[in-house]
């Protein structure tokens, strides 16, 4: 007897080694996962599971963090240099810290304190109003009294000093060969008790409530001490009052401030004062407590009303110049030492209303959240990057950087709030957990988090072989929706390493069903690092989705399916 000679069904194998992270989009490269939990690129091209975190310390209010020579935070209306709380009693609410040098800036209270001297510190601001008697007089710069000059409309012919009072404002002239000659060394010298005080040359003030109205307006002070201050005017006579004189150095509302070239940059709009704003402004050089001093020279003070629509939402120093953006664009700052500054309009994908703090630069690209999606910017135009997160939007995102990838926090449509981390030299994306960060700052080579519950985390832990094992998830999308008619997936072949006491399982998903069937487990033994092989042998399916669930280290190298074609039919 003779039996029929059976075909043997063509087998194909695929192996995927290269695992290309998060992506939600259909259709998707394998090596992809649609959803993902605490996986990572640090061991690309293979699949692992980041580090584990640790708790640094617990807010009551979590206010505000940042990093200079260490962290820095605020809890409630405190705030902590390197774990030590320090004098500024601060209003409670959310802060931007802005360094410029040793110094720490706090917005909005508007106070410095020095990092290296914690005695240092003090308010941007400061305002005094004279009690008791006003005294204002002619002077020389260095606050000597003028002598022997006369006053009137026209000079007596025996007079060497003649204030004129013709003309307005009147000025002091010396008779010279060639006739009169106007003095620029004249100044003004307001004496009271106490009126210097926290004032010091070269801050830029406003004078109120003088009898003599010439002598209220905005000045750039020449010489303070605790009893008196000198101002460049011309006055015809002493001038005595008894009534309160308010000298006043102010430093405007602004919604973002940065550092950059020595000056603090900051911008506001909306109403102020009962008058609608729309302006950029500049500290003076080197001086983060003056915003108004404008003498004409290099290091002024700076401010620059601006044509474009809508409010600002963000800021950042990059590649030399200021970037002060909204959500349709950005206004672009070019410092110049001369002081003559010029500001580019630029119309582009801005950032998004809320997400000020998804500003990072990473490798020498600006990353932030817009509209459209998360945008690089490296000085030319911005580029959408997070096609792979899906076309559900995301907002309220706040972003950090660290070794080479650019972390973000922010919350989906949906409500639920992810981390994930894009690996700007691979450009992959890889989702972490649902942790809801309000501010990321880096410090010794780590990333340091301030959750939404006021936890401090270091995004990586100090001791990776103490705490909780991490928790991890993979899950592709549909698989099999592009195979030739009647090939059907044999079997599955993981190679894998775990660690002692990790454990891995997988999980099956057939034709878009809503349950997952068990299909293989495995876990690390007891005598340390372990590689091992998981095979799984599914039932006939047109298209199935996969599911790695585990507990602790694992790395997975590669992934084989072998296909085999059906038949055709008898």
């Amino acid at each position: 007897m003779f039996f029929p000679k059976l075909a043997t069904p063509v087998q194909n194998r695929v192996t995927v080694n290269r695992f290309l992270g998060y992506d939600r989009r259909n259709g998707g490269e394998l090596g992809c996962f649609e959803k993902m939990e605490n996986l990572t690129s640090d061991g690309f091209p293979a699949l692992s599971v980041r580090k584990k975190r640790s708790m640094l310390t617990q807010l009551t209010r979590g206010n505000g963090l940042t990093s200079k020579d260490c962290l820095i935070w605020v809890d409630g209306n405190t705030l902590y240099i390197n774990g030590e709380s320090t004098e500024p009693v601060l209003l409670d609410g959310e802060k931007q810290l802005i360094g410029m040098g040793a110094y720490l800036l706090i917005w909005p209270d508007k106070i410095y304190i020095n990092t290296c001297d914690l005695s240092d510190w003090g308010s941007l601001e400061n305002t005094v109003e004279t009690s008791g008697e006003t005294v204002m007089w002619l002077c020389h710069g260095d606050g000597t009294m003028w002598q022997d000059y006369v006053t009137g409309e026209s000079a007596p012919e025996e007079a060497q000093l003649w204030l004129d009072t013709s003309l307005t404002p009147c000025v002091l002239k010396q008779k010279d060969d060639g006739g009169w000659i106007i003095l620029d060394d004249v100044y003004v010298m307001i004496s009271a008790t106490g009126i210097g005080n926290g004032f010091a040359a070269g801050d830029g003030v406003s004078i109120s409530g003088c009898e003599n109205e010439d002598m209220n307006g905005s000045y750039v002070l020449q010489a303070v001490g605790s009893d008196y201050l000198v101002v460049q005017n011309v006055i015809e006579s002493v001038l005595t009052q008894s009534a309160p004189v308010t000298v006043r150095r102010s430093v405007p509302a602004m919604d973002f401030v940065v550092e950059s070239g020595n000056r603090l940059w900051g911008c506001k709009y909306g109403i102020v004062d009962g008058e609608t704003v729309n302006e950029i402004y500049a500290s003076k050089l080197g001086d983060f407590k003056n915003w108004n001093c404008f003498a004409g020279l290099s290091t002024d003070s700076y401010v620059a009303a601006r044509g474009s629509d809508g409010a600002f939402t963000g800021a950042a120093a990059y590649l030399g110049s200021v970037l002060f953006f909204k959500e349709r664009g950005m206004e672009r700052v070019y410092p110049n030492s001369s002081g003559a500054h010029q500001i580019v309009s630029l119309s582009c994908n801005g950032v998004q209303k809320g997400s000020g703090r998804s500003l990072a630069i990473v490798d020498g690209t600006l990353y932030y959240q817009s509209d459209s999606g998360i945008c690089a910017f490296d000085g030319s135009l911005p580029v959408t990057i997070s096609q792979a997160l899906g076309e559900q939007r995301f907002d309220h995102a706040v972003a950090g950087n660290c070794e080479g990838k650019y972390y973000i926090s922010m919350q989906r449509e949906d409500g639920t709030w992810h981390v994930f981390a894009y690996d700007t030299r691979r450009k992959l994306w890889h989702r972490e957990d649902n942790l809801q960060v309000r501010y990321f700052t880096a410090c010794d080579g780590k990333l340091f988090a301030l959750a939404a519950d006021g936890g401090i985390w270091s995004m990586q832990a100090n001791d990776q072989n103490s705490g909780a094992a991490v928790t991890w998830m993979a899950e592709t999308g549909e698989l099999g929706l592009n195979n030739p008619e009647n090939t059907y997936l044999e079997r599955l072949q993981f190679c894998m390493r775990l660690e002692e006491n990790a454990e891995v399982r997988a999980f099956i998903s057939y034709n878009e069903g809503d349950t997952w069937q068990a299909q293989g487990y495995l876990s690390g033994q007891q005598n340390g690092v372990n590689e091992c092989l998981l095979h799984i042998r599914p039932k006939r399916c047109g298209h199935f989705r996969l599911k790695l669930q585990g507990v602790g280290k694992c790395t997975l190298y590669s992934v084989s399916a072998v296909y085999e074609k059906g038949s055709d039919g008898p």
